[in-house]
């Protein structure tokens, strides 16, 4: 006698379809926008993410797609490490939602991530930020974060 075994998520016609989270769309949407141009010409942009776990992946993937955009490829690396670390971070602390927002003026990248609802907490991301960050600090639910996009990093 043969048996089968057909897991729940299976239908009789084969594996039932995952639908991507809001982050993981957005984070595609994104993508999809910076490389056919169409992610404007503006040097800034924000994103309101949902607070789950798909922050993380999804703000690192917007994060270098909107610097390669720019032409901050050769940025993209730390930026993504440093969002990534905030992120999280915000995460960890319970935020309900969660802001990234990027701006770029004069030769100078400025990332924000703000978490509504966030308990507070300590910054265990302060050692990765102070080596690889021009500056940075914590305002209220707002972590934030500047690098210079050319020449060498001054304080501001």
């Amino acid at each position: 006698m043969r048996t089968t075994t057909q897991r729940h998520h299976d239908t009789p016609h084969g594996p039932a379809l995952r639908v991507p989270s809001w982050n993981a769309l957005l984070a595609i949407a994104s993508g999809l926008a910076a490389r056919t141009g169409r992610a404007g010409q503006g040097r800034e942009v924000s994103w309101m993410l949902s607070a789950r776990p798909s922050a993380v992946p999804s703000a690192r993937r917007m994060t270098a797609a909107r610097l390669t955009a720019w032409g901050l490829r050769e940025h993209a690396a730390t930026v993504q490490l440093l969002v990534g670390e905030l992120v999280c971070d915000t995460l960890g602390r319970g935020a309900t939602t969660i802001r990234l927002a990027l701006g770029l003026e004069e030769g100078l990248l400025r990332v924000e991530v703000e978490g509504g609802g966030l308990q507070p907490g300590p910054d265990p991301y302060q050692p990765v930020l102070a080596r690889l960050a021009c500056c940075w600090g914590v305002a209220g639910q707002v972590a934030w974060f500047e690098l210079p996009t050319s020449g060498p990093c001054a304080p501001h």
